[in-house]
């Protein structure tokens, strides 16, 4: 019989930050497309009458229809929730992963000359 810590670690929900960035940036395209806001600063263009134009996991993505739009950002979505697809999620990662920051060096500033 496995102790109570155990238990409870094979249940507690990992973060993932690029996973969650991801999901965000689909959740604002998904509402700018629902709502019809497509000009101005919207993640969103609309270039004609239907072809929709966003930018997810910095891949360019232009498609026909509000609705084939709003289906293949729910499919994104659902795919992305699957562990089993390693591909996908290491384009994830790779897409919203945590920029390199050098530390700083401690001391004092140089003089501008």
């Amino acid at each position: 019989m496995a102790n109570g810590l155990e238990l409870l670690e094979r249940h507690v929900k990992r973060r993932n930050p690029a996973l969650e960035a991801f999901f965000a940036d689909a959740d604002r395209i998904k509402k700018a497309i629902e709502k019809d806001r497509v000009r101005g600063r919207s993640p969103v263009k609309l270039e004609g009458e239907t072809v929709y134009n966003f930018t997810l996991a910095n891949r360019e993505i232009s498609i026909n229809g509000k609705d084939e739009a709003l289906q293949l950002i729910a499919d994104l979505k659902r795919e992305a929730y699957d562990e089993n697809d390693t591909d996908f999620r290491a384009a994830i990662e790779e897409a919203y992963g945590e920029p390199v920051v050098e530390p700083k060096k401690p001391g004092r500033k140089k003089k501008a000359a």
